[in-house]
């Protein structure tokens, strides 16, 4: 057990997906005994109102970016950083950051690949469909990791849903959503027709965790087989609340901040996903700081 009074834990994410993992910590902490303070910070790493990430064509570019996000997070004086985005995860590695910080730094992309071996490990008849962004599929860092690990690639099937995590970041609820999630589980179902067992659908976008039930039912229509859901976003909250002494009612302080504007329209949408979950992080996102300044995007 830490002899710290108080601790500053940072998450971020392009955009809200993110955000499940600071509700649920914010959620499991509070009944934590080690510290009597803890301070909970969610950092908005997208870059423009507009465009995110994967308008950076040139990876060296994506990589300079988020070094400059990475570069602000480091004000707040974190005990640790939480990458709570596969995208920024497999982006990490490249910025200066990572070569030269003291700061521990967690990516989510490692609780994915631990959770699909340990599923396909138990079932050998069962065949994994990853679900995530175009830049995160293009990387390749999950399947690569897997079938280093043992898995054979047959059983790995991987699904870039474009444009999937920006609408779901402005409307969750929306038809276009259901949509877009029953076309991608209709093209990975290409890829499934000879799979003999259970199917897990793991979610490798923090968005996609709060369409998991969407996600499930499509997969299993497409597919006639029985589908369940892998969410990294849990196996993160739970690796930085695993020390949990119950008993405690410590101080929380939640702060989000963000360089561009979240719709009104959107706030409330993660209202409702989010409400049930943490309260105080529904709070702090209608009360977040908006900071056109928060980090440079300049590439020179």
């Amino acid at each position: 057990m830490s002899d710290k009074k108080q601790i500053t834990l940072l998450v971020t994410d392009s955009g809200l997906g993110g955000l499940s993992v600071c509700a649920g910590m914010a959620a499991r902490f509070a009944n934590d005994a080690r510290y009597e303070r803890i301070h909970l910070v969610y950092f908005n790493a997208w870059p423009e109102q507009d465009r995110g990430y994967r308008h950076y064509p040139d990876p060296a570019d994506r990589s300079k970016v988020f070094d400059n996000a990475l570069a602000a997070m480091a004000k707040y004086t974190p005990d640790h950083i939480y990458i709570a985005c596969n995208t920024l995860s497999v982006i990490y590695p490249f910025t200066r950051f990572a070569k030269k910080t003291t700061i521990p730094v967690t990516g989510i992309v490692d609780h994915g690949v631990q959770m699909i071996y340990n599923a396909l490990s138990r079932d050998v008849s069962a065949r994994a469909v990853i679900f995530a962004t175009p830049i995160t599929i293009h990387e390749n860092k999950h399947k690569t990791a897997l079938v280093e690990q043992g898995i054979d690639p047959e059983r790995i099937i991987t699904q870039g849903c474009l444009a999937l995590a920006g609408k779901i970041e402005r409307a969750p609820f929306s038809n276009e959503v259901k949509t877009l999630i029953d076309e991608n589980a209709a093209q990975a179902a290409q890829n499934l027709k000879n799979a003999g067992g259970t199917v897990y659908a793991a979610l490798c976008c923090t968005h996609f965790g709060y369409c998991k039930d969407i996600f499930k039912d499509a997969l299993a229509r497409h597919t006639d087989k029985k589908v369940e859901i892998l969410n990294p976003n849990q196996a993160m909250i739970d690796e930085a609340c695993r020390e949990i002494v119950p008993g405690g009612s410590p101080q929380i302080s939640i702060d989000i901040v963000s360089r561009v504007t979240w719709e009104p329209a959107g706030i409330e949408a993660y209202d409702r996903l989010l409400s049930t979950v943490s309260p105080d992080v529904v709070d702090a996102l209608k009360n977040y700081r908006l900071d056109g300044q928060l980090f440079s995007i300049e590439l020179e």
